[in-house]
């Protein structure tokens, strides 16, 4: 594991998904910190490049605001991040590796409770399908490491 810079608080699932944007596209409010704590604020960083992999299929309960017109590539994403943070980095693969398997975890979970009868809903049927290209993504993104 990388070495971590002081714990800062870190929402734990931060996407575009969870803020509320005004008109001149800024970022007035973030939503949803049930999961949040105190932490590196690379593994925030990590979820986004995460949820913004193009790769992933879209049915699988995985944000698709990465297809929006206009949202950056994770590259770019990351770059901003750097530049507005001044925060090193190198260690993201390691970071994004970690968050794949932490939505792949999520998925399979909600996969099982499907499985049990008790989750119904729009294509919970095929999200255990991703668990394995999420985890694929994650052992990529552990090997850039």
């Amino acid at each position: 594991m990388p070495a971590s810079p002081a714990p800062t608080i870190v929402h734990g699932d931060y996407r575009l998904d969870n803020v509320l944007v005004d008109e001149q596209d800024r970022i007035t409010a973030v939503l949803d910190w049930e999961m949040s704590t105190l932490g590196d604020p690379l593994t925030d960083l990590a979820l986004i490049v995460a949820y913004s992999s193009r790769d992933l299929p879209t049915f699988a309960g995985v944000s698709n605001a990465h297809e929006a017109p206009g949202f950056p590539g994770t590259d770019e994403i990351v770059a901003r991040y750097a530049k507005g943070s001044g925060r090193d980095v190198s260690a993201l693969p390691w970071y994004a590796g970690f968050a794949f398997f932490k939505l792949a975890v999520i998925l399979e979970g909600i996969h099982y409770r499907y499985s049990q009868g008790q989750t119904v809903g729009d294509d919970f049927d095929r999200i255990g399908d991703a668990v394995p290209l999420l985890i694929s993504a994650g052992l990529a993104h552990l090997d850039r490491a």
